[in-house]
């Protein structure tokens, strides 16, 4: 069940973004809730490899359906961030908010990379010019700021989630994860 509250939790994440964006008046870069939900599931270790990936294409499925990016690009692409990202979380341990955030980061930049590199590859076959995809590349660094910045509330929002989650069904659990430091919380 963890997978699937990951993949709704990024769907209503997906959704309101773009929706306080739009309505907002933003036009910067938004945040990639959907990859640091990625980088939660990896380096948390709430998931297995299998479920995790599961998230990784479901959730880039959604915005594949979200943006209007040619079909399953954006769901390979987040699979393939996930596959990385889990290399990494064999080798480094992130723990606290700030590495946290940064691996946010870290998937968003992975994210947008490997979407450049792949939109790169089949530039000829799609009909796209080069100029924009060097332009968007040039914005990536404001993506991956924006969801360093973000990061916090969205794993604030996976571990209240899931500790209500576990709640639910009677399961003894601890104070979310995200909280356990924070002077604030009285769980």
């Amino acid at each position: 069940m963890r997978p699937l509250i990951y993949i709704v939790l990024g769907w209503l994440l997906l959704a309101l973004v773009g929706a306080v964006g739009h309505v907002a008046g933003l036009t910067i870069m938004l945040p990639a809730t959907s990859a640091a939900l990625v980088a939660h599931a990896v380096f948390s270790r709430e998931l297995s490899l299998p479920s995790a990936v599961l998230v990784a294409v479901s959730l880039g499925y959604l915005e594949d359906m979200h943006q209007g990016t040619p079909a399953g690009l954006l769901s390979l692409v987040h699979g393939l961030a996930c596959l990385l990202l889990f290399g990494a979380s064999q080798r480094f341990a992130v723990e606290g908010a700030v590495a946290r955030a940064l691996a946010a980061g870290v998937a968003a930049v992975l994210v947008d990379l490997l979407t450049f590199g792949l939109l790169f590859a089949l530039r000829r076959r799609l009909g796209l010019e080069l100029d924009p995809l060097l332009a968007g590349l040039l914005l990536a660094r404001w993506h991956a700021l924006a969801t360093v910045l973000a990061a916090p509330a969205v794993f604030l929002l996976v571990e209240l989630a899931l500790g209500g989650w576990d709640r639910l069904l009677g399961r003894r659990t601890t104070r979310p994860r995200a909280l356990e430091r924070t002077s604030w919380y009285r769980g």
